[in-house]
């Protein structure tokens, strides 16, 4: 491989790591929004229901999980892929003789992006939990209706 070629990984590797940082900081403002939308929304709906608790409250903060899950996965897979991709570089620059598991981020040797690794995974608790506590709020809500 000639230094051009060299050169143009190693800007590229520069680029993906500029954009996974982006990618990063998106996925945190996306949680810090979606935490303060589920204060706000069932307030606003709370006051408009004469301070009862009706079931909007449960399914817009069950929409609101779900829609903000789905854009915080997405955001995580093409972090993922970029990662892929780096490594990828990593070994090409090495000519394959030193295998990177993970620029930047371990990774299996066989590792392959997927969506369901990236709906399901650490960074994604936040949604997973605050689902799961709407649904025992719903759930104990409506046992004291009976």
């Amino acid at each position: 491989m000639n230094d051009i070629n060299k050169i143009l990984k190693l800007k590229e590797i520069d680029q993906l790591d500029s954009s996974i940082l982006q990618f990063s900081k998106n996925t945190l403002a996306t949680k810090k929004i979606c935490a303060s939308l589920l204060v706000a929304i069932p307030s606003i709906i709370f006051k408009m229901t004469d301070n009862k608790l009706d079931t909007s409250i449960y399914v817009s903060s069950s929409l609101i999980l779900l829609f903000f899950w789905i854009i915080d996965s997405n955001s995580y897979y093409y972090q993922r892929k970029l990662r892929i991709r780096m490594s990828e570089i990593v070994n090409e620059l090495n000519g394959n003789q030193l295998i990177v598991n993970g620029f930047g981020m371990p990774l299996d040797n066989k590792e392959k992006e997927s969506w369901g690794k990236a709906f399901f995974n650490k960074s994604q608790l936040f949604y997973l939990f605050s689902t799961i506590l709407v649904l025992i709020l719903m759930i104990v809500d409506k046992k004291e209706l009976i």
